[in-house]
């Protein structure tokens, strides 16, 4: 829709004539023996006029003399080029100088001609008007007019190249049959598109740093939960993580891998403004460029050493008023599968059997009578009247509730298929002096609880006006708010939720009682299903609550008092407020028929307790900044910018507690009540942090012939952040580029080679986001957690020490690029080759001696070098099918990067640091594996001691204590019959290796979109080549019961996956519970410490997205007053593919590392309608 909506523009502007080009726009020159080409460039100055002709045709070396005042612009043209065969010809903006048909030389007049005539169209079918028509190497040319209809005489055999600003060229035979269609495909890659960069905006064909770039057309129909979502794949560089699948989640944003071992992450601009990118309606993106290197991004000085992603929103245009629809609906689901264990009889039988081998006693104490009991409703999906569930019996003397359930908790607790919905509307119009567009998106999505559904609530709205008050002066306006809401049920957070779900709740127990009273305890162990978490959801009167609103306002100023130069002066206020709400109650549940009891623990969340916090941020900004451009002595281009920039923020956290509410369901500290004592309960924290940044910053570009390219900029910054004699830093760049394609000796080249250039970019940034104010001690006030006198006293402490000299990071860039386009800019190809230094990081400094009772100050002393490359290549290309145009796009990207640790005070190189001279960042390092034994005998005789990975193994109670047939056996690498660590250092890191790396490797995307005959579609694919991951001890989702016996959710048929006598090659070992639970840290158990049998490769190729619509065709749809109808399909994390040893686990679960307890990743199917009218 928005490539048809860009050529109607295209049109638009066509559709001036030149009586009207002749009263509006006015010049006033004084040239004496002065070229033509240097008129043409003094026109343009004065006016808005862009002059498009080819050197090989139209004299523009031609001298001539001229002195006029104040006379519109076609008397200029029709003096300097009378008697010559130039016409001229003006589109919108454009002013396109050709040759007159028929002048021709004398050579060519003896050949023998014939007269071509044709149209030309669109994809869709529309004229193009305005398009050159030229006899490829000679001055004989045309365009078509308001038809798309030309008609030219040219020899036999000539080729001929038809062109249009926006289009892809198309050369044909002067000996095809006349008259002859043509159809030009839209130019998706234009040399001449403007890139947004720092305080404004060059052509791509003239960058000389590393940008790249996303078109809001791209990110139109995507049915993802943000912008961030959306650019996944997209740009290669550009790394995004997801922490969760929690509705309205956003994501973390890094370009070109780590930065620094203090974090870090890029600046990210909407409009200017720094913003959070997961708050920016897609539906109100323009564009998106992303900066990834010194020369382009040192102009934002301190906050940009990691990159700047510039958002460019829509802005309104001069016309009739323009309304845009879009609306979806849809549904999301699990991208894992969720096809767990939920047999009683198999659940209990796992956990007893991992049990049994590390206690000596089954975990469930069930008699044999019980598992015949669970054996006979095993293939019971439902429970039987003839077979209960629950039966009561006797047990020590009492009634007792006997649980042989088959019962499926996953379905239970949470539903697959959740809707969702999103609407956007945008009104834009105005006139040459007022432009205007007001915008406003709702998305809601439900989410995956089943009880007290968790739901997602977000709308947008966005106000943009330009006002030209006078020729030279322009003041705008840009409003934009975002609010969200997401509540959910229980304690904690959604993620807390899905982790305490996960625990003690196997499949032989009921939902509840058949009384309908809530499962805590029970007679078989004391162990408690889901530790209270089914009590609080019967009870239904747990609830959360996450709102935000965020508000932001820019006024702008524009001055351009002569030609050429243009002042600008802005100011932006902008605040963020978030509000949480928790709410716990006391819950009860029944351990015995007829038997109830209170649940009231602070540490199962069932307290009486109310806790609201506050999070609010201020921000104010301003700059002060001029750009002035001129051309002298023809070729030599110039463009210099300079400006000022302050802004600060403000940021302050609340948490309250309230205790002992005197109602269950209201929630309002005026409710707060007595305790045992006769005293209201409350608890208050807080903290607030304020920073200021300032900076002057220019920029300087020259060109000569649009050849060779240099660009200068830097910026003098200072931050708060620092002492006083530390805070100031001057950050410079350079770059340079060659546009070798346009070299004479590259003419031959061209009837193929649109563009070829080089570029080395290189510069200095400073990296302030390394903590407020660490260069001062600070002294805390801490509560104590015992009883002084009646209350819990209170104590200071005092920081460590700081370093004096503590001050930036400095992140050293260097870029080599080459830009390539071929055949007419159908090919395109960009490749780039980086280092990055970061230095002076800070990190823990010089040793203090014991007797000081404190760690060592931080300082300024690490360096690390990261380097890789980026490849992107695409093809666009036009064909008839069925006699109708079928238009195709195939992009694709690739990148990859290392970081390296090149200083680092540990000359030990010692594991306890952490990092080390010459480390990789993300190297993991762990024991070979040998494979299991095979037999007790060989067990037994083992003659290496591997008793310090074997822990629970040899601590196990009964018959399986000590190594077995089935258990691991480690290879001693170092061959000292022992396995060890060694000296933990690298250098004797003792049984360890190197065997894998955390790190992302080779990420790709892969994108093919064709539309025909009112059809589109386009396919999305995103992944990673390596990505090394050994699970947590606490991923149940792998480890099963190797980890905590008595998982709620048991991957189906687990102990088919384990050693046994009938099943020796099985991927796990021996069954035995805990040896994949470290709760200690101390890495001692076979599964806990990293092995190279476990260690799992999470790369993946992921669906990404896939979009299929279909436009109905304008005749119809323009009959009822509608300019594009649309109907489409999209769907996003439709599939994916990966190597990880679990269905269970969505590989960016994996890469989010930890224990995978947290929300679900989840896909979404949506059909939706585009409207403009």
């Amino acid at each position: 829709m928005s490539k048809k909506v860009t050529l109607l523009g295209v049109i638009f502007l066509c559709l001036f004539n030149v009586s009207v080009f002749a009263q509006s726009r006015t010049v006033t020159l004084d040239e004496e023996n002065t070229s033509i080409r240097a008129i043409l460039k003094k026109i343009e100055k004065q006016t808005k006029y862009l002059f498009v002709y080819d050197n090989a045709q139209i004299d523009v070396i031609r001298k001539v003399s001229l002195k006029v005042s104040d006379v519109p612009v076609s008397q200029v043209l029709n003096r300097i080029f009378a008697g010559t065969p130039v016409s001229y010809t003006v589109n919108g903006d454009n002013i396109l100088l050709t040759l007159v048909r028929g002048s021709v030389s004398g050579t060519r007049a003896t050949r023998a001609t014939k007269v071509i005539e044709g149209r030309i169209t669109d994809p869709s079918g529309e004229p193009v008007i305005g398009a050159a028509v030229q006899e490829d190497g000679t001055d004989n040319g045309v365009i078509t007019d308001v038809d798309g209809k030309f008609s030219i005489t040219a020899p036999s055999g000539s080729r001929l190249r038809i062109s249009c600003i926006g289009m892809v060229s198309k050369t044909i035979s002067s000996d095809v049959q006349t008259p002859v269609d043509v159809i030009l495909a839209l130019d998706s890659k234009m040399l001449d598109e403007v890139v947004v960069v720092g305080y404004g905006a060059q052509k791509r064909v003239n960058l000389t740093g590393a940008i790249s770039t996303v078109s809001g057309q791209e990110l139109t129909d995507r049915p993802s939960a943000s912008a961030v979502h959306m650019l996944q794949g997209k740009v290669p560089g550009l790394n995004i993580t997801t922490s969760s699948g929690t509705p309205g989640n956003s994501a973390s944003i890094n370009i070109r891998g780590t930065n620094s071992i203090n974090g870090g992450s890029p600046l990210v601009l909407v409009d200017g403004v720094e913003s959070d990118l997961g708050r920016v309606n897609p539906a109100d993106i323009e564009s998106i460029s992303v900066i990834k290197d010194a020369s382009a991004s040192a102009i934002y000085g301190a906050r940009a050493s990691f990159g700047v992603i510039l958002v460019t929103t829509k802005d309104g245009e001069d016309g009739k008023v323009r309304v845009s629809y879009n609306g979806r609906v849809g549904w999301t689901a699990p991208t894992a599968s969720v096809d767990f264990e939920t047999r009683g009889y198999y659940s209990v039988l796992t956990a007893n059997t991992f049990w049994n081998a590390y206690a000596g006693v089954n975990y469930m104490n069930y008699t044999d009578d019980d598992m015949l009991e669970l054996w006979i409703r095993r293939n019971d999906k439902t429970e039987n009247p003839a077979r209960p569930w629950t039966v009561v019996k006797d047990k020590n003397g009492r009634p007792t509730y006997h649980y042989y359930a088959n019962t499926d908790f996953w379905h239970y607790l949470y539903q697959e298929n959740k809707p969702t919905t999103t609407h956007d509307i945008s009104v834009s119009g105005g006139t040459k002096k007022v432009k205007y567009l007001i915008s406003g998106g709702y998305n809601y999505e439900q989410g995956m609880i089943k009880k007290d559904t968790d739901t997602f609530n977000k709308t947008y709205f966005r106000s943009k006006i330009t006002s030209e008050i006078k020729d030279w002066l322009s003041l705008s306006s840009n409003t934009s708010f975002y609010h969200s809401v997401y509540t959910y049920p229980g304690a904690g957070d959604t993620n807390w939720y899905f982790s305490q779900s996960q625990l003690h709740a196997l499949a032989c127990f009921p939902t509840q009682n058949p009384d309908g009273s809530s499962i805590f305890t029970h007679a078989f162990n004391n162990y408690r299903p889901m530790d209270g978490l089914l009590t609080i959801r019967d009870k239904g009167t747990h609830v959360g609550s996450k709102k935000v609103d965020d508000f932001s306002t820019t006024a702008e100023l524009t001055i351009t008092p002569v030609k050429g130069l243009e002042i600008k002066a802005n100011y932006t206020y902008a605040f963020t407020n978030q509000r949480g709400m928790n709410r716990y109650v006391p819950t009860t549940y029944s351990p015995y028929p007829g038997v109830t009891e209170k649940l009231e623990e602070p540490s199962l969340y069932t307290e009486n307790r109310l806790k609201e916090s506050t999070d609010y941020t201020n921000y104010k900004a301003a700059n002060v900044y001029a750009t002035y451009g001129n051309t002298f002595a023809e070729k030599h281009n110039f463009k210099v910018m300079a400006g000022f920039n302050y802004e600060t923020k403000y940021y302050k956290s609340n948490s309250a507690y309230g205790y002992n509410l005197m109602s269950e369901n209201l929630n309002d500290f005026n409710l707060l009540g007595e305790d045992a004592d006769g005293k209201i309960r409350t608890e208050l924290r807080g903290g607030q942090n304020e920073y200021a940044l300032a900076g002057v910053f220019g920029r300087l570009n020259y060109d000569y012939a649009g050849r060779y390219l240099l660009e200068f900029s830097g910026r003098y910054d200072g931050s708060s952040r620092f002492a006083s004699n530390r805070r100031w830093g001057f950050f410079p760049s350079a770059s340079a580029g060659w546009r070798i394609s346009e070299e004479p000796f590259m003419a031959k080249a061209k009837d193929w080679l649109s563009n070829l250039k080089f570029r080395y970019s290189y510069g200095n940034l400073g990296n302030q986001q390394v903590g407020y104010y660490d260069y001062i001690r600070t002294i805390a006030i801490n509560q104590q957690n015992y009883l002084f006198g009646g209350s819990y006293p209170s104590s200071a402490s005092i920081s460590a020490p700081v370093s004096g000299g503590l001050t930036w990071e400095v992140v050293e860039h260097h870029n080599l690029g080459l830009d390539a386009s071929f055949f007419d800019n159908r090919l395109t190809f960009t490749g780039e080759g980086y280092i990055r230094n970061t230095k002076d990081m800070l990190t823990a400094g010089i040793p203090l001696p014991g007797v000081y009772g404190t760690s060592s100050p931080k300082m300024n002393s690490a360096d690390m070098r990261t380097m890789g490359y980026e490849l992107s290549l695409g093809w666009q290309d036009m064909f008839k099918l069925a006699g109708k145009p079928f238009s195709y796009q195939v992009n694709l990207s690739f990148n990859d990067y290392i970081s390296t640790i090149t200083k680092f005070n540990n000359p030990e190189k010692a594991f306890a640091k952490k990092y080390y001279e010459g480390m990789r960042i993300g190297e993991i390092w762990g024991y070979h594996i040998d494979g299991v034994f095979r037999t007790d005998a060989e067990a037994a005789s083992y003659e290496i001691d591997q008793r310090s990975v074997n822990d629970i193994i040899n601590s196990s109670s009964g018959a399986l204590k000590g190594l077995h047939a089935g258990d691991l056996r480690f290879g001693d690498l170092d061959g000292d019959s022992r396995i060890s660590r060694g000296e933990d250092t690298v250098d004797n890191p003792g049984d360890r290796r190197i065997i894998g790396n955390k790190e992302p490797r080779y990420q790709y995307g892969a994108n093919l979109a064709f539309q025909w005959l009112g059809f589109d579609f386009s396919i999305f694919f995103q992944g990673i080549g390596r990505m090394d991951w050994y699970p947590g001890h606490e991923a149940e989702l792998f480890w099963g019961p190797f980890n905590r016996p008595y998982a709620t959710f048991l991957p189906k048929d687990f102990l088919q996956k384990c050693w046994s006598e009938d099943n020796p090659d099985a991927y796990f070992p021996r069954p035995r519970a805990y040896v994949a639970y470290d709760n200690l840290g101390l890495q001692c158990r076979e599964l806990t410490v990293a092995n190279d049998r476990y260690i799992q490769n999470i790369g993946y190729c992921r669906l990404k997205n896939l979009t299929f619509g279909y436009t109905l065709p304008k005749n119809l749809t323009q009959k009822i007053g509608i300019d594009t109808l649309r109907f489409y399909f999209s769907g996003e994390n439709l599939a994916y593919w990966s190597g990880i040893k679990s269905k269970y686990i969505d590989p960016e679960q994996a890469r989010r590392g930890g224990d995978l307890k947290v929300y679900p990743w989840q896909k979404t199917f949506t059909f939706g309608v585009n409207v403009n009218f």
